[in-house]
C-alpha cells in the first residue's frame, strides 16, 4: 500500500513539473482521474486465470493540438478459473495473482468538444505478485514485467471540471515465455480538471 501511495505522489509531482509548459484547450484539461477496470484474459493465460478487475489513479496533462500525456498507477487482481476452485482440494485455496501497473502514455483526442473520442497508448511496468504459476506449481513469485496497451474510448465533459471516461484496450504483458498475459481491458473512470 505504501508503494502505491508513493507512486501516486511521484506521478502528481512529475505532472506539476510539466504543468507550466502544457497548454490546455477549452475542454482538454489537466486532470486527476480514477478508473475502474475489468480484463477478459485471452490465450493460455486465461486457461488458469479467467479474468481480472481493479483500478487506476493517475494524472493527465493537456498539450496543444489535442495531445494528452497520462501517468497512472493501479492495482489489478486476477481471478482463478472456477474449475480450480471447485476441485475439492486445498492446492488452490490460497492462489492469487496481483499486479501493480505503473504506466505512462498518451491520448490523441480527435475533437475538442463536450464528447471527445480518443485513441490511447500506454506502456510501463507491471509489478507481479503471485503464488501459483500456469502449470499448477505453488511457487511464490515477485516479478517485474514490461506491459503495453492500445485502445479507443471517449471522454464526456459533464460540467466545467468533471468528466467521465470509457474505453476498451488491448493489453499485453510478458508474464511468461509460453503464456503471454493478453486480454481486453474495459474501463470506466471519472476525472477532475485542475485548470479552467
Amino acid at each position: 500500500m505504501n508503494k502505491i501511495i508513493f507512486t501516486i505522489i511521484i506521478l502528481i509531482s512529475a505532472g506539476s513539473v510539466f504543468y507550466g509548459s502544457a497548454q490546455s484547450d477549452s475542454y482538454i484539461k489537466n486532470r486527476i482521474f480514477i478508473e475502474g477496470l475489468y480484463i477478459r484474459n485471452l490465450g493460455d493465460f486465461s486457461s488458469v486465470w479467467s479474468n481480472a478487475s481493479g483500478g487506476y489513479v493517475g494524472y493527465g496533462i493537456a498539450f496543444p493540438d489535442h495531445n494528452y500525456l497520462m501517468m497512472r498507477a493501479g492495482l489489478i487482481s486476477n481471478k482463478l478459473k472456477d474449475e480450480f476452485n471447485s476441485q475439492g482440494n486445498s492446492v488452490y485455496d490460497d492462489a492469487y495473482l496481483t499486479m501493480v501497473p505503473v504506466e505512462i502514455g498518451g491520448r490523441y483526442y480527435f475533437i475538442n468538444n463536450m464528447i471527445m473520442p480518443f485513441a490511447q497508448f500506454m506502456t510501463g511496468l507491471n509489478l507481479v505478485f503471485g503464488n501459483e504459476d500456469l502449470v499448477g506449481e505453488n511457487d511464490q513469485k515477485n516479478l517485474v514485467k514490461f506491459a503495453w496497451q492500445v485502445g479507443l474510448g471517449f471522454t464526456i465533459n459533464i460540467i466545467n471540471n468533471i468528466s467521465v471516461d470509457a474505453g476498451v484496450n488491448y493489453q499485453s504483458n510478458f508474464y511468461d515465455d509460453d503464456a503471454m498475459n493478453t486480454g481486453f481491458e474495459y474501463n470506466f473512470g471519472i476525472g477532475y480538471a485542475l485548470s479552467n
